[in-house]
């Protein structure tokens, strides 16, 4: 009974996932980067959480700012 079920719903999912996928036109491009399609919605509190998560792991590193944990740049 469990293999019957599986023989149907991994073609079901694979079916979603390909249907999933969309081409999205050039001119359509700009309604899609506006701000309020951005999953981070306040960029400047997204900043200040990085700051502090640096802060906590005693290093900074693998984002966008540069440098060592231990002050010998």
């Amino acid at each position: 009974m469990i293999s019957v079920i599986k023989a149907h719903l991994l073609p079901l999912i694979m079916m979603l996932g390909l249907l999933s996928c969309a081409n999205v036109k050039q001119i359509d491009r700009g309604i899609l980067s506006r701000r309020i399609m951005n999953h981070i919605s306040h960029p400047e509190e997204e900043v200040f959480l990085q700051e502090v998560q640096a802060y906590r792991e005693g290093a900074i590193g693998g984002s966008k700012a540069v440098g060592g944990g231990c002050g010998c740049n």
